[in-house]
Formats: C-alpha cells, sequence, structure tokens
C-alpha cells in the first residue's frame, strides 16, 4: 500500500513540478562517516553496505533550464530538493548521460549523475558530501542505483 501511495505522490509531482526526466531506485554503495559532531571515533569511518532500500528518485523538469531532483529518503518521507533549499543545476551532459549538482547552502553538496551505460542499462550515481555544524552527522557518500527509464531527449 506504502508503494502505490508513493507512486502516486511522486507521480502527483511530476504534475505539478514539470516534466519527467527519470525514475531511479535503490541506491547502494559506500560512505564515510566523519568522527565530527555527534560522531565519536567508534562510529566513524567506513560503511561497506550504505543503502536505501525503498529509496526513490525522480529527476524532473521544472522548467527553461530549471530542474528538481525528488526523492524518497530513508523515513520514506517524499522530498524536493528545491523546496528543501536545494539548488539544482546542470553541469553536464551527452546524448545517454547528464550530470546534476544540488547545492544546499551551508551544509550539503550532492552529484547525480544519470546514464544509459554501455550495456544498455540505465543507472544513476549519487555522490554526496555533507559537511558542516548544522548537520548532526556528516559524512561522504557514494551509492549507485537503477533507473525504470531515462529520457533524455527532454533535457
Amino acid at each position: 500500500m506504502r508503494f502505490i501511495i508513493y507512486v502516486f505522490m511522486l507521480s502527483y509531482s511530476s504534475i505539478s513540478f514539470g516534466v519527467d526526466i527519470a525514475s531511479c531506485s535503490n541506491p547502494q554503495g559506500k560512505a564515510y562517516y566523519y568522527e565530527y559532531g555527534l560522531v565519536s571515533k567508534k562510529d566513524s569511518g567506513w560503511v561497506d553496505d550504505e543503502k536505501i532500500s525503498s529509496g526513490i528518485t525522480k529527476l524532473t523538469k521544472t522548467g527553461e533550464n530549471t530542474y528538481d531532483i525528488l526523492f524518497v529518503d530513508t523515513r520514506n518521507q517524499m522530498i524536493s530538493s528545491t523546496e528543501d533549499g536545494g539548488k539544482v543545476l546542470m553541469v553536464s551532459g551527452g546524448k545517454n548521460i547528464a550530470s546534476f549538482i544540488i547545492i544546499y547552502p551551508g551544509a550539503t553538496t550532492e552529484i547525480y549523475t544519470f546514464l544509459k551505460n554501455n550495456s544498455g542499462v540505465n543507472e544513476y550515481i549519487h555522490i554526496t558530501s555533507r559537511g558542516s555544524d548544522a548537520m548532526l552527522i556528516n559524512k561522504a557518500s557514494l551509492m549507485r542505483g537503477e533507473c525504470d527509464y531515462i529520457n533524455f531527449d527532454k533535457l
């Protein structure tokens, strides 16, 4: 039932926010938690099994050269990067690849790369660098997930 609600919310968001470009899910990878703030020396270091098993990420085009990235986070809440204070910019692209940077001033920088790889698989790479006194837990991570679709021609 939750999945149906998320799909409906994400579909509604694409109607309100713009044109769907990509829909991706289940990112997993590695993270490094800094010994800083609430993270003790014992709890800092590498985590090899970083994942958001119910995570959904959508790229939408909201206007001429403006974009948003919507995602369902580990708390199962749908978040709009722009509504959450992020500035989303397309930084590079090609026939079957596009990269976006999201800057949350004073807190986090994220890079998303959406691509169709040489084997024909749609995937995305998500890089996060979170380092700020405003964040309770600071980390750097690299995650990868697969995409149901990526419409490069709509960029």
